[in-house]
């Protein structure tokens, strides 16, 4: 056994070293019809599979979201001397939440793909479907793996105040729309582009304007979603108070009416009280009335500002397949093939191989 492996050792460094380019070159010119078939044959493979593979479009949107101006530190330092003199600028802070370098999470995060695949794009054929049919119905093999006949073509819904529950062909769905949209925050410049892969020029340049939206209504929600609690809170407390306040003014009025020829104490004492009562109910109002409209002007000085620098446009140009490349592709690899058995040929590669097997 070791014999074997002896020569067979030796057998393989005397064939690599006999492999010079002379060789090479003689053995490809004596077949070099042999080799044009291979590359022939090999490129019309190319050419079909090409054909075939379904073609990708990419829009990119762009944007500059409102930066944070770096005065917290200050505010909170003039914070503490203002206090002395009863001022209050605790409400002057402007820190932002979100920052915008978690932006591009906001786009990979299953409510917005879930949010993404029920939405209903119009293609270049003026057809219209969802993004979820779109992609099942682009390559017939996915659609076998991905659907089943017992599953619903229906929409995919999520719960905001539980878990999420999705069948394996849901994940499968998911993950391949994370990879097809995607963004990009540009630490220098702050611009963040968004990038949206369709089978489709129309549905690239939709899918991209749907995912700008989304995250500037997601980040506009987060960062004014307190102020707009405070502002529903304080607009229903003024409502009760005015009803309070009118009901109090009217009962004044109302009794001063009718008691307006007596003058006796227990008179006076129900009239003070309910004098005091609408002084009350005046002072809430008045405060609470001062509540909501900070609460207003708040909201809107915490609804953040995206200025569009490059809208989605609908791409010409398809960015894969290229067409050219897989051809050549396809046809060097036609090429080696039949290198590679002209090669085993002149060797006498297969002979060995079976003296070997019999051995």
């Amino acid at each position: 056994m070791e014999i074997t492996t002896a020569k067979e050792t030796r057998y393989t460094s005397g064939l690599w070293a006999a492999l010079t380019p002379a060789l090479l070159t003689r053995v490809a010119w004596q077949g070099r019809r042999l080799l044009l078939c291979f590359m022939v044959v090999f490129a019309l493979l190319g050419v079909i599979i090409a054909l075939l593979t379904t073609p990708e479009y990419v829009s990119d949107a762009k944007i500059m979201p409102e930066m944070s101006s770096g005065t917290g530190d200050m505010v909170k330092r003039l914070a503490s001397v203002a206090g002395f003199s009863g001022l209050d600028l605790s409400e002057t802070e402007g820190a932002d939440a979100v920052r915008p370098d978690l932006y591009p999470n906001v786009l990979q995060s299953t409510p917005f793909i879930l949010y993404l695949l029920n939405q209903t794009v119009t293609s270049e054929r003026r057809e219209r479907t969802t993004i979820r049919k779109l992609l099942l119905d682009t390559d017939n093999w996915m659609s076998r793996f991905w659907t089943d006949a017992n599953e619903s073509a229906g929409k995919i819904s999520i719960q905001s105040d539980g878990p999420v529950r999705l069948t394996k062909q849901q994940e499968d769905l998911i993950k391949e729309v994370g990879k097809r949209v995607s963004a990009k925050l540009d630490t220098r410049s702050g611009v963040i582009t968004i990038t949206a892969k369709m089978p489709d020029a129309n549905v690239a340049a939709t899918v991209a304007q749907l995912a700008m939206n989304y995250l500037t209504q997601y980040v506009t929600s987060y960062r004014t979603e307190k102020a707009r609690k405070d502002l529903d809170f304080y607009g229903q407390r003024l409502k009760e108070s005015r009803q309070r306040y009118e009901k109090a003014q009217y009962s004044v009025f109302h009794y001063n009416d009718q008691h307006k020829n007596f003058v006796v104490q227990a008179a006076t004492m129900e009239k003070q009280r309910m004098e005091a009562e609408l002084a009350i109910a005046q002072t809430v109002y008045t405060e609470l009335a001062r509540q909501h409209e900070q609460a207003r002007l708040k909201v809107q000085e915490r609804t953040p500002v995206f200025k569009v620098l490059e809208p989605p446009k609908i791409p010409v140009l398809r960015t894969s397949p290229k067409r050219t490349l897989m051809v050549l592709v396809y046809a060097l690899a036609g090429l080696a093939t039949g290198m590679l058995y002209l090669l085993a040929q002149r060797l006498g590669l297969w002979q060995r191989v079976q003296a070997l097997v019999q051995e």
